[in-house]
């Protein structure tokens, strides 16, 4: 099956997107950690594990769901799952229908963790955007707006075509 130029160019820009806004991401990331009380020995993998443990609140989280959110391998899913473990942040149990896999929940001190990140976090990004201005700001959500709208209309394109 030949594939088709356009649909090789388009993969391509999604993915330069994607990368483009995991940069971003990561950059403020980094920024914050270096400006926080960010604890030293946790990663910025370590508080995105964390962090996706939390965002079901009292659910328990799969492991396997974790790795794929991710996408890291199990492995390095389990490695650090076991940092968190030892440092009280999440707790593991074995799940009730299946004794092979593992469900995942933010302690109390993970949560405050967490918390105290996000209200960090969310005066960084402050920070970083206070010499943008609204018609800057305006343009970006435009275009990330557009590209949105654009990967939407081909993923269901994808989907109707099968």
């Amino acid at each position: 099956m030949k594939i088709d130029p356009r649909c090789k160019r388009l993969n391509e820009l999604n993915d330069r997107y994607h990368q483009l806004l995991r940069q971003v991401a990561e950059g403020l990331l980094k920024r914050h950690c270096q400006e926080s009380s960010y604890p030293e020995e946790l990663c910025i993998g370590d508080y995105a594990l964390l962090y996706q443990v939390g965002e079901g609140g009292d659910q328990p989280v799969h492991m396997a769901e974790i790795s794929r959110r991710l996408n890291i391998n199990p492995s390095t899913a389990t490695r650090r799952v076991n940092r968190l473990l030892a440092d009280g942040l999440v707790t593991k149990a074995v799940t009730p229908d299946d004794d092979r896999c593992f469900d995942l929940r933010v302690t109390v001190s993970g949560r405050a963790l967490l918390d105290n990140m996000e209200d960090q976090l969310y005066a960084a990004i402050q920070k970083t955007y206070e010499n943008v201005t609204e018609e800057e700001l305006h343009t970006v959500y435009g275009f990330l707006e557009k590209c949105n709208g654009v990967l939407s209309r081909l993923a269901a394109a994808e989907k109707h075509e099968q």
